[in-house]
C-alpha cells in the first residue's frame, strides 16, 4: 500500500482541491482586513468608554459547600443510649425525693452531667454522651444508697425548720420522709403541726415582745392562743411556764383574801372556787394548806348537819334501815361527835326489828318464827309503827299456829290416812284438829283403787269438810 493510498482526498473530486499557488496567493490579503476591524473596534469602544462611565458590577460571595460528615457508628450510638438508660433507671426514683433538698451539690453535679450527655446525644457525639452518662451514675449510685438512711437524716433537719417557722421546707422534708417511710410515726405526727409553723412562730415572737413589755395579760392570751394552734410547738412551753409564774404571783395573794372573807362570810361555795384557784397556782404554799383545813372543817360541819337532818326525818318516818345507813355516812365524817353514836346504836336497834318483824311475817310456822314472837309479846317504849308491825305479827302468828277442826267423811268402807297425822279404820265421819297448812287425805279399800284429797287448812277456818271415799273398783 502506497503513501498516495492512503492521503485523504477533497469532496468534490479533483476540481475541488485548491492547489497550493492559489492558497498562498490570498491568505496575506484576509488578513490585512481582520487587522482593520479589529483595532476600529477598538477606537469605537474607546470613545463610547470615555463619554459613558461603565456601571459596577458586584460579584456574588462564593457559599463554600458543607463538608459531608462521616457516618456514626450504630455501635457507639446503642452504647451511649445504653449508658442514658442506666442513668435514667437511678434517676428517676431519686427525683421523688427532692435530692436537691439533702444533696444539692451532688445532685447539682450528676444534673450538670446528664445535661452534658444529652448535649452530646443532639451532636451525635456519642462517645462523648456515653462518657458523660457514666461519670453520672456514681453520684446517683451514691445517692440512691443513702435513702434508707435519709429519713432519720432529714427529720432533725425537718425538726429544725419547723422551729424555725419555715413551713414551707419543713413540709417539703417531712413529705420526702413520708414517701420513703409511710408509716414513719414521727413526721405524720409532726406533719400537720408543721404545716401552721409560720403561725406558731409568729405567735412565740408576739408573746415575746408583749413579755419583754411586761403585758402578762396580752401575753398570756397569745399563750392560749398558740396552745390551740400547736401546744408543742418548740418555746411554747418555757414561756408559758414563765408567764403562768408571774401571773400567780399577782393573782394568788388576791384569791386567798378573797377566800377568807368568804369563809367568814359562811360562803363555802365561793371559799372552795377561790381556794381551788389558788391552788393550782401555788399547790404547796403554807397560805393555800392552813385555808384549805379551814374551809374543808366548815364543810365538813355542814355535811353532818344535812345529814343529821335527813337521818331524823327518817325516823319519823320510821325507815330504819334507810336511817341507819345515813348515820353510818355521819360517822365517817365526823366520828368524834357523840350523839352520832346514839343515832347509830338507836336506828341499828329498830333496823334489826324490824327485819325480825319482816321475816317472821313470812314463815309463821317456823321454829325461829315462834321464838322471835316471844320476843315480840313484850315490849317498852317502841315507836308507834313499829309497834303496830309487831303486834300484828304476833296475831298473824297465833292465828297460824291455832288447830282448826276439819270433819273427814267416808263410807264406813274405806281407810283414811294423813300423813304426819294419823290413820283411821272406816268410819262415817270423824272429827280431827289440825293446824294450819296444807294435807294430803289417802283413802285405801281392798278391791278399789286408791284416792287421794288435798286439802289446805286457812287460819281461823271454820266448817271445812273432806270427803276421802274409794269407788273406782280394780
Amino acid at each position: 500500500m502506497t503513501e498516495e493510498v492512503l492521503q485523504p482526498r477533497p469532496l468534490g473530486g479533483a476540481e475541488a482541491e485548491p492547489s497550493k499557488k492559489s492558497t498562498k496567493k490570498n491568505t496575506p490579503s484576509g488578513l490585512w482586513w481582520l487587522l482593520v476591524l479589529v483595532v476600529g473596534g477598538l477606537l469605537v469602544i474607546r470613545i463610547v468608554s470615555q463619554r459613558t462611565s461603565p456601571p459596577k458590577i458586584t460579584l456574588a460571595t462564593p457559599t463554600a459547600l458543607p463538608v459531608p460528615s462521616p457516618t456514626p457508628d450504630p455501635a457507639l450510638r446503642a452504647k451511649a443510649e445504653a449508658e442514658l438508660e442506666k442513668s435514667l433507671a437511678l434517676k428517676g426514683p431519686l427525683r421523688a425525693t427532692e435530692p436537691r433538698r439533702w444533696a444539692p451539690e451532688t445532685w447539682r453535679k450528676s444534673e450538670e452531667s446528664m445535661s452534658s450527655g444529652d448535649q452530646f446525644m443532639a451532636e451525635k457525639n456519642f462517645e462523648g454522651a456515653a462518657k458523660a452518662y457514666v461519670a453520672a451514675r456514681p453520684m446517683l449510685e451514691e445517692l440512691t444508697l443513702r435513702l434508707p438512711s435519709l429519713p432519720a437524716e432529714l427529720f432533725p433537719k425537718a425538726l429544725e425548720a419547723y422551729a424555725r417557722g419555715n413551713a414551707t421546707d419543713s413540709v417539703a422534708l417531712l413529705q420526702i420522709i413520708l414517701f420513703l417511710d409511710p408509716e414513719n410515726k414521727e413526721a405524720k405526727a409532726l406533719l400537720p403541726r408543721a404545716e401552721k409553723a409560720d403561725q406558731s412562730f409568729a405567735i412565740l415572737q408576739a408573746i415575746k415582745q408583749q413579755v419583754k413589755n411586761e403585758n402578762w395579760d396580752l401575753a398570756w392570751a397569745e399563750v392560749n392562743r398558740l396552745d390551740q394552734i400547736d401546744s408543742l410547738f418548740p418555746g411554747a412551753a418555757e414561756l408559758k411556764e414563765q408567764i403562768s409564774i408571774l401571773l400567780s404571783q399577782q393573782e394568788f395573794t388576791k384569791w386567798i383574801s378573797q377566800a377568807l372573807h368568804a369563809v367568814e362570810a359562811q360562803d363555802l361555795e365561793s371559799a372552795q372556787q377561790l381556794l381551788g384557784k389558788a391552788k393550782r397556782l401555788l399547790p404547796d404554799h403554807p397560805a393555800v394548806k392552813d385555808l384549805g383545813k379551814q374551809v374543808d372543817e366548815l364543810v365538813t360541819q355542814q355535811q353532818v348537819l344535812v345529814l343529821k337532818d335527813k337521818a331524823e326525818k327518817l325516823e319519823i318516818q320510821e325507815t330504819w334501815a334507810e336511817a341507819h345507813t345515813v348515820w353510818l355516812e355521819m360517822k365517817a365524817l365526823d366520828s368524834a361527835a357523840p350523839w352520832i353514836q346514839e343515832g347509830l346504836e338507836q336506828s341499828l336497834r329498830w333496823k334489826l326489828e324490824e327485819e325480825k318483824i319482816s321475816r317472821a311475817s313470812k314463815n309463821l310456822q317456823s321454829a325461829q318464827a315462834a321464838l322471835w314472837v316471844k320476843e315480840l309479846k313484850v315490849r317498852k317504849k317502841w315507836p308507834p309503827k313499829l309497834d303496830a308491825k309487831a303486834q300484828k305479827v304476833v296475831e298473824q302468828w297465833t292465828l297460824a299456829t291455832t288447830p282448826v277442826s276439819v270433819l273427814l267423811i267416808s263410807d264406813y268402807e274405806t281407810q283414811i290416812q294423813v300423813a304426819k297425822i294419823g290413820r283411821w279404820k272406816p268410819f262415817r265421819e270423824k272429827e280431827v284438829i289440825l293446824k294450819p297448812g296444807s294435807y294430803v287425805a289417802k283413802g285405801i279399800r281392798m278391791g278399789y283403787r286408791d284416792v287421794r284429797e288435798s286439802f289446805v287448812v286457812k287460819p281461823g277456818q271454820q266448817n271445812l269438810k273432806i270427803e276421802v271415799i274409794c269407788r273406782e273398783r280394780i
